[in-house]
C-alpha cells in the first residue's frame, strides 16, 4: 500500500507519504528509498504528526464530507444533462464525463471543442481528455468539484443554459 498526505491531509507538494509492504521487501525498498531522497523536512514530519490529532481528524472530515456533498450534487446532474459520467468518483473531486452526446447539441465534435464551446459561450472552464492518455479521449471532459456548491450550482445553471 502506497499513500500520502497530499490529498486527505491536504499537504499537496510536500511530497510526503509511506509505504507498507511485506517485511521481507523492506530492505530493497529501503536501498530504492535511500537513493530518491534523503529524507522528509523536519517541519513537514511535524505537521504529518499534527494530522492525527483529533482535532486535525475531526477537520479532515468535514471537508471530505463536504466533498461528498459536492460529488452526490454534481454528478447527478452532469448525467441529467447527456453527460455521462461511467465512474462514480471516489477519492478524487473530479468527474470524467462522456460529452459525445452534449457535443453533438452544440455541433461540435470532440472534448476538445466542446471544451473551447463550454469557455466561449458559458464562461466555464473544464479539461479535454487528451490531457489525461489515450484511450477514447476525445469523447471525455473532465470537470473539478473542487470549487463551492454555489460555484457549482452556478456552472450547472450555465450548462443547462446551454445544453437545453
Amino acid at each position: 500500500s502506497i499513500n500520502s498526505f497530499s490529498k486527505y491531509f491536504n499537504m499537496t507538494g510536500w511530497r510526503l507519504g509511506w509505504m507498507v509492504v511485506p517485511e521481507a521487501l523492506v530492505p530493497a525498498v529501503e536501498r530504492v528509498a535511500q537513493n530518491l531522497f534523503i529524507c522528509a523536512s523536519t517541519i513537514s514530519q511535524h505537521a504529518a504528526l499534527a494530522c492525527f490529532e483529533p482535532e486535525s481528524i475531526a477537520e479532515f472530515e468535514r471537508r471530505r464530507a463536504e466533498f461528498k456533498a459536492r460529488r452526490d450534487y454534481f454528478i447527478p446532474e452532469l448525467e441529467k444533462l447527456g453527460l455521462r459520467v461511467p465512474v462514480m468518483p471516489d477519492g478524487a473531486f473530479y468527474a470524467w464525463a462522456d460529452c459525445s452526446e452534449a457535443a453533438r447539441k452544440l455541433g461540435v465534435e470532440g472534448s476538445w471543442d466542446f471544451a473551447y464551446a463550454l469557455m466561449q459561450r458559458a464562461h466555464l472552464a473544464i479539461t479535454p481528455g487528451r490531457d489525461f492518455g489515450t484511450a477514447e479521449t476525445a469523447h471525455y471532459v473532465r470537470f473539478s468539484t473542487a470549487n463551492s456548491l454555489p460555484q457549482l450550482q452556478e456552472a450547472v445553471r450555465r450548462l443547462r443554459a446551454l445544453l437545453g
